[in-house]
């Protein structure tokens, strides 16, 4: 467990940072008056989630490598968060779900519906099981892949 404290350090922050957005969504009203502007904004959290896997990247190259790191170790750390942040989402979703934002699943299948969607597809879409299942899905590959071109900008160069 101590060889993950600094992914586990760096994955609170990230989950910190995630449901502050929610909140700030749900205060500028993209889960009811403004919802038809719900996806283009939620879609935003993506470059603060750049941004923090470049800090959590960065500050472990500096601490834990002494500024002497290859692709693998921030590759390997950049999973590592992903992983962790994976195991915490599902608690996050609830969260948000049934604390933060109870209202989302409701106005947004009423949403899809006024739009000319499906009332079964848009309840089998927006749910807390499907959202669980995305959320961990989404920090899984988007974390992996950023993480490891994050590595890649990030490496110690060779001096040749």
């Amino acid at each position: 467990m101590k060889k993950f404290a600094f992914e586990i350090k760096w994955a609170f922050r990230y989950i910190f940072a995630y449901l502050l957005w929610i909140c700030i969504e749900k205060y500028f009203g993209y889960y009811d008056h403004n919802i038809s502007k719900y996806f283009l904004y939620s879609m935003l959290f993506n470059f603060v989630m750049i941004y923090i896997y470049i800090l959590a990247i960065r500050d472990k190259k500096k601490k834990y490598f002494n500024n002497v790191m290859h692709w693998r170790q921030g590759a390997t750390s950049a999973v590592a968060l992903s992983v962790i942040i994976a195991i915490l989402m599902p608690f996050c979703q609830v969260l948000i779900h049934r604390g933060i934002a109870p209202e989302l699943f409701p106005n947004m299948i009423e949403y899809r519906v006024s739009k000319g969607g499906d009332l079964a597809t848009a309840e089998a879409f927006f749910n807390l099981k499907s959202y669980i299942f995305q959320s961990v899905f989404n920090v899984l590959s988007y974390g992996v892949v950023v993480g490891a071109v994050i590595s890649l900008m990030l490496q110690t160069k060779s001096k040749k």
